[in-house]
């Protein structure tokens, strides 16, 4: 039995397609795309992290998306400001990303994530990358599993 053990936030994906995204979502800013390539490497190795096609990494300043993620991640192959992604969410919760806890930022991903699921995000600045990477089509009509015991 392995001694890594974790949990991931959220897993997207469909009866006999596999997991399509997985999703950490941490209420904290990170200071390079270095640092967050660091961050997914630390939680390969002290997580077990199920094969998926994406990985995105929700921070409160960046939205880091990994196309077929791997133990040694490169780079991400996409980063996004998180405001401006999360902008139509916001305006709900009246408050800003620093202001929200932990738990109140993984409710807005979630948000996030059931709209994009649906095929039904609001029409934000940045929407064109979901579609660039192929994500919104590879999620289409998921189905979303949270805290994903690895």
């Amino acid at each position: 039995m392995s001694e890594r053990r974790g949990r991931i936030d959220f897993a997207v994906g469909k009866p006999g397609e596999g997991i399509q995204l997985l999703v950490e979502a941490k209420n904290t800013n990170a200071p390079t795309r270095d640092w967050a390539s660091r961050f997914l490497r630390n939680l390969f190795a002290h997580t077990e992290i199920p094969r998926s096609e994406y990985f995105l990494l929700a921070l409160r300043d960046h939205l880091y998306l990994w196309l077929h993620p791997e133990r040694e991640p490169k780079d991400p192959d996409y980063e996004i400001d998180t405001a401006a992604a999360l902008r139509p969410y916001l305006g709900e919760v009246k408050g800003s990303l620093e202001k929200l806890s932990e738990s109140s930022f993984e409710l807005v991903m979630l948000a996030w994530l059931n709209d994009l699921v649906a095929g039904t995000l609001p029409d934000a600045e940045t929407r064109h990358w979901v579609e660039s990477s192929g994500l919104a089509k590879a999620v289409r009509n998921s189905s979303i599993r949270t805290n994903l015991a690895a």
